[in-house]
């Protein structure tokens, strides 16, 4: 005899079993996450090098209750998100609570992997749009190939990038989940598709905003490169750190002017 199947509703198929916001409110009535304002937006920064340069040039307060470290940057609506490790799941899921608390935008300032012959270490780049080779995407987003960038804050960055006179590519990236399964035909091939880098979080990053009805965007100091299916690393990282901190102040501006 077959055992009798659980009646699955609409509802129930559509609904998570956990959301961002019932997490949150689970850590607030633990005491493990206290009321504040929330900020208009949110800095995202894996490298340490970074944050630690924005939290020295910058007076912020620090917000306990989130993955790695959470700074509000004082008389400002922008938050630091820091120490949190690298990947799409780790992005996807900081982004999907930011966004439950009330941010509206996010910018992430990483480092990437050049995949054009004119990008070398601390090249700057400014994604437009993320070609989805991770996983948590689907999750989010129905089927495609691609997920863009918010123009309004490409747009806004790359004017000020302009303004300072500041040399940097924009165009489509690519994110993968396994950077050691970057295949030297696939990557000839986006090389050819003018595909400007490789990372891990964009797709995922621009994937949970658009779902939520919120805006990202994406951009990239260059520390390593696979133009024409060959890797090298950067010799000095002080270039592609150099840049990143480049990105950051271009950012600030923006964001604060």
């Amino acid at each position: 005899m077959k055992n009798a199947a659980m009646p699955e509703t609409n509802q129930g198929k559509s609904q998570p079993v956990l959301t961002a916001a019932e997490n949150l409110a689970w850590r607030r009535a633990q005491g493990l996450l206290k009321e504040f304002p929330a900020p208009k937006t949110i800095i995202f920064a894996p490298q340490g090098s970074l944050a630690k340069h924005a939290l020295r040039r910058h007076r912020a307060k620090r917000i306990t209750g989130f993955h790695g470290d959470f700074h509000l940057f004082n008389k400002t609506e922008i938050g630091l998100s820091s120490n949190f490790g690298i990947g799409a799941p780790v992005i996807a899921a900081l982004t999907d609570e930011f966004g439950a608390l009330g941010v509206v935008q996010f910018v992430l300032i990483g480092l990437a992997g050049g995949l054009q012959a004119s990008l070398s270490a601390g090249s700057l780049v400014v994604s437009t749009s993320a070609l989805r080779g991770e996983g948590v995407s689907r999750h989010y987003l129905p089927a495609s190939e691609t997920v863009s960038a918010s123009i309004d804050l490409v747009r806004g960055i790359s004017t000020v990038l302009d303004n300072q006179g500041v040399v940097y590519a924009s165009g489509p990236t690519w994110t993968t989940d396994a950077p050691y399964r970057e295949e030297r035909q696939l990557v000839l091939k986006h090389q050819h598709d003018n595909l400007l880098a490789v990372d891990m979080e964009a797709a995922a990053l621009l994937a949970v905003a658009d779902s939520l009805g919120l805006s990202a965007v994406a951009l990239y100091s260059i520390a390593d490169t696979l133009s024409d299916g060959r890797w090298q690393m950067c010799a000095d990282m002080r270039l592609p750190e150099k840049g990143l901190v480049r990105l950051f102040e271009s950012v600030f501006e923006h964001l604060t002017s």
